[in-house]
Parts: structure tokens; sequence; C-alpha cells
């Protein structure tokens, strides 16, 4: 039996399952929200960040940048 997929022109990349993997945009998060995801990665002087910094740093941390 053919696959909805197939049958709607769609490949099987297209599909959730091959969807690549797209990075949060944390500009929109709020700070705490920031905060505790900077302390799960370790990233040092996250108390002194702005929520732009702390966006890079996680940014930066998520793509495996120094």
């Amino acid at each position: 039996m053919a696959s909805l997929n197939k049958l709607s022109g769609n490949s099987e990349r297209e599909t959730s399952a091959f969807r690549p993997y797209k990075k949060p945009n944390y500009n929109k998060w709020r700070r705490d929200d920031l905060y505790h995801l900077a302390q799960q990665q370790g990233i040092e002087d996250r108390a002194n960040m702005s929520n732009e910094e702390l966006a890079r740093a996680l940014s930066r941390a998520q793509s495996g940048a120094p």
C-alpha cells in the first residue's frame, strides 16, 4: 500500500521524522528561562549578562563555538 506522503507528492525527507534540526530563537525567551538554560549549559558569568548576551551565549554553546 502506498504511503500518504507518496500519494500527496511529498517526499519522505519532508516528513516530521526527517526535518532538519532548527535552533531555538532565544531572543523571545524570558530571562529566567535563559538563565536556567545557561546554568545547565555551564555558561560562566551568566548572572551579569543581559537577555541579549544570554541568548548569544546559548546560541554559541548550541553550535559548539567557544
